[in-house]
């Protein structure tokens, strides 16, 4: 199948209505790999340019329904189990000692779940460390793509999903069905999943106080401006110094002043400062 024209024109316009909408942002140099996403919208709703499919999104009484198939279509869901553990050692450790300490229920949030390898695997190792009852774990996660979060709701996961997965741990939570795994009741009841958009400030808010927030390898498709506003949204998700987990890519030393940052030789984190986060 070819590849619908489109020009620079309308490109632009798409691609701003889509960095407004879900801070995702296509540069010049992205082009065709935008083009080639939207043209199989634009087959699905029957437009005929990408003029017609600019009204689509705007005045259609469809729209919304559109909008939330581009989340899907649009949206990197790339991850696996016990994806860059040190980080995860981290919680299991610091954060979890905070919470025991503090006599407080321990609240976790996965801010870009993707289809739920990230929820489940912190799920896993809280469980296994016996160090905090299940009944005073809260994990939480988000995303903005309904085909991912449906998929993490249903723990149905395939091979590629394990690739840094321990077989005593795969053993221990999975049970094989036909050609892939389903994850275990028990650890499937520890997280509750919803759709959330990481622009929208009382919605991030909302899943405050958190202990910790993970938020992984997502900054990498959002320009400066929009990172910036991501990362002091979840500023007021956060208890007083609590945690923020970013991608090994990602950095946002020079975007805020709100964290600290945390060098060990594993791993890279954050911390906010005092209290000027969630309270």
């Amino acid at each position: 199948m070819s590849v619908m024209p489109i020009t620079s024109e309308q490109y632009a316009r798409l691609r701003d209505m889509i960095r407004e909408r879900f801070g995702i942002y296509y540069d010049d140099t992205k082009q065709f790999l935008l083009q080639s996403r939207l043209q199989t919208r634009l087959i699905k709703c029957r437009v005929a340019d990408f003029d017609e499919y600019y009204r689509y999104l705007t005045i259609s009484p469809e729209r919304e329904a559109e909008w939330d198939e581009l989340a899907s279509v649009l949206s990197n869901n790339e991850t696996y189990f016990f994806r860059e553990r040190a980080q995860l050692d981290v919680l299991a450790s610091e954060v979890v000692d905070e919470a025991v300490k503090n006599h407080r229920r321990l609240r976790i949030w996965s801010a870009a779940c993707s289809t739920g390898e990230e929820p489940y695997t912190i799920a896993m190792l809280l469980l296994a460390g016996g160090r905090i009852a299940p009944s005073e774990i809260d994990i939480r996660a988000g995303d903005i793509s309904p085909r991912a979060l449906e998929k993490a709701r249903t723990g149905f996961y395939r091979e590629l999903s394990f690739r840094a997965t321990p077989p005593e741990v795969m053993a221990k939570n999975f049970r094989p069905f036909e050609s892939g795994y389903f994850i275990s009741d028990e650890i499937k009841k520890m997280v509750e999943f919803s759709r959330v958009n990481l622009l929208d400030q009382k919605a991030v808010a909302a899943y405050g106080p958190a202990d910790a927030i993970f938020c992984r390898n997502v900054l990498i498709y959002f320009d400066k401006p929009t990172q910036k506003r991501v990362v002091e949204n979840f500023a007021k998700a956060l208890r007083p110094n609590g945690y923020l987990f970013l991608g090994h890519a990602e950095s946002i030393i020079r975007l805020t002043d709100l964290y600290e940052p945390i060098v060990t030789p594993k791993a890279i984190y954050y911390r906010l400062r005092g209290n000027d986060g969630a309270r």
